[in-house]
């Protein structure tokens, strides 16, 4: 079907940090300064539609998640891309301050310490994010909205006997890259990465070529 256009949520993979056309951060305006060159704007390109993007770098899936959800209403008949972000990543919302914060484990304050001392575990991350994916992939259906999903986090596919059971209804909804994620696959072939970690590039033009033959099959299999 066609679509009015395509409209992209996540983190820094998804706004393109590190891409050459990605504007600096700007505090003042969260949403709304991203990059064109990334794999979901090609795929927006590809089906010759509008692209919008709603990522934030250093954000984790709860932030991902409520942004999408407060944008609901206005995604019919639009193609949603989800890129979820790592799983050690909490965010919340802080009510003094009307805002949002994430707490990672590279922030050095004592918030963060005391979080991934105390309270942080592998076994958690996978759960909490297995229901934030699973909530979100749930409410996308009921509202008829098409989507495509990947995770950066490979803890999604960690084996757990307690997560399994989200897992078998949430995994078939990922699409991975041959096995890996994004970063993975970008690195296993050698593709550029800046600096900071993020795949350049080629390895977005060629993830894109790489989604829409895989959405391409699935279609011709009935999925």
């Amino acid at each position: 079907m066609p679509y009015k256009k395509v409209v992209a949520f996540g983190d820094s993979f998804t706004r393109g940090d590190e891409l050459i056309d990605c504007p600096t951060y700007d505090e003042t305006k969260p949403t709304g300064r991203y990059s064109t060159s990334t794999w979901p704007a090609l795929i927006a390109k590809n089906i010759d539609t509008k692209y919008e993007c709603y990522a934030l770098g250093g954000k984790g899936n709860q932030w991902i998640s409520c942004i999408l959800l407060s944008y609901l209403e206005k995604l019919h008949d639009c193609l949603v891309i989800v890129n979820w972000s790592w799983f050690e990543r909490f965010d919340y919302y802080d009510v003094d301050n009307n805002s949002w914060k994430t707490i990672h484990p590279r922030h050095e304050n004592q918030l963060s310490h005391f979080f991934y001392k105390h309270i942080d575990s592998e076994y958690w991350n996978l759960h909490r994010n297995l229901q934030q994916i699973y909530s979100t992939i749930c409410l996308l259906q009921q509202n008829k909205i098409d989507f495509i999903m990947t995770c950066i986090d490979p803890m999604l596919y960690m084996k757990n006997a307690e997560a399994i059971h989200l897992q078998n209804q949430t995994l078939h909804y990922i699409i991975n890259f041959w096995g890996y994620t994004f970063l993975e696959w970008s690195i296993h072939k050698g593709f550029p990465i800046g600096s900071c970690g993020h795949p350049l590039e080629k390895a977005h033009v060629e993830a894109a070529n790489y989604i829409n033959m895989v959405t391409t099959e699935g279609r011709k299999n009935g999925h």
